[in-house]
C-alpha cells in the first residue's frame, strides 16, 4: 500500500480510541478539556505536490523499462524466426547426410540460444517488476512520513490531544477513522498550504497516485514458444 499500512492504520486506531469517549460536541470547548483536531489524509497525499512530481518520475521509469523489456521480446522473437527457418532447411530432403548433421547442429545451438533467451526476457520482467515496485513503496513511504510530520508538527503547534483522520486512507477497508467529526475540527488544508509552500510551477495535471501494485504493461508483440528440435 501507499504507506507502512500497518504503523499509520495502529497509529490512527489508537488516536481514535482515545478520541472516542471525548467526541461530544461540548467537549473541546470546556476549559483544559481536550482538544480534538481532523484532517482528511488521502486530500493531504493526492494534493500534496510531492506525490505529484513523484508520479511523473515513476512514469517514467515505467516507460523506459517498457522500451527495453519491449526490445528483449523483439530480439527474441526474431531469434525464434531464425531458428524456424534454419529447422525448416535442416529438414531439407535434398540435403547430404554431411550437411543435414551440420544444420541438426545449428539448429541444437539455436534451441539453447533461444531458451537463454527467454530465460533473460523473463528474468529482466521480474526484476523489473520487483525494482519499481520498490521504487514506488520508497517514494510513497518518504511522501507519508513528511505528510505525517506536518500534521504532528500543527498537532503541537495547536496543543491538540488527538488528531483522527476523516478519510480511512491508511486502512484495508477505507473506514475513517472518525465516523464522524465536526468540519470546524477539520484543518486539513492549513497542512496542505504548509505542505505546497515550496511547490514548482509546472507540476503534473490531477492528483497524484501510487497506491495500487504495480504490473509491468505486456510487450506489444509477446515471446514466441520455439518448437522442438528435429531429430538428427
Amino acid at each position: 500500500m501507499i504507506l507502512n499500512k500497518q504503523r499509520l492504520t495502529v497509529a490512527l486506531c489508537a488516536a481514535m480510541v482515545v478520541a472516542a469517549g471525548w467526541m461530544a460536541p461540548a467537549a473541546s470547548a470546556q476549559a483544559g478539556g481536550p482538544k480534538i483536531g481532523a484532517v482528511d489524509m488521502r486530500k493531504l497525499y493526492e494534493d500534496f505536490y510531492k506525490t505529484k512530481t513523484a508520479s511523473r518520475s515513476f512514469d517514467e521509469s515505467v516507460a523506459a523499462y517498457r522500451k527495453d523489456y519491449q526490445q528483449r521480446v523483439n530480439d527474441y522473437n526474431k531469434l525464434n524466426e531464425d531458428f524456424q527457418k534454419l529447422r525448416e532447411e535442416s529438414n531439407n530432403p535434398a540435403l547430404t547426410q554431411e550437411k543435414r548433421e551440420q544444420k541438426a547442429k545449428q539448429v541444437q545451438d539455436k534451441m539453447l540460444e533461444l531458451r537463454k533467451s527467454l530465460e533473460a526476457v523473463k528474468e529482466f520482467e521480474q526484476n523489473s517488476q520487483q525494482y519499481l515496485n520498490d521504487l514506488r513503496r520508497r517514494q510513497n513511504d518518504t511522501i507519508m512520513k513528511e505528510i505525517l510530520e506536518a500534521v504532528r508538527r500543527k498537532g503541537r503547534e495547536g496543543s491538540y490531544t488527538v488528531i483522527v483522520d476523516s478519510s480511512g486512507f491508511g486502512t484495508m477497508s477505507n473506514i475513517p477513522m472518525a465516523v464522524y467529526a465536526d468540519e470546524k475540527l477539520d484543518f486539513t488544508d492549513v497542512v496542505l498550504k504548509e505542505l505546497n509552500a515550496n511547490a514548482p510551477a509546472n507540476l503534473p495535471v490531477g492528483k497524484g497516485s501510487g497506491s495500487a501494485p504495480l504490473t509491468l504493461p505486456a510487450p506489444s508483440v509477446t515471446p514466441k514458444t520455439p518448437a522442438p528440435s528435429p531429430v538428427p
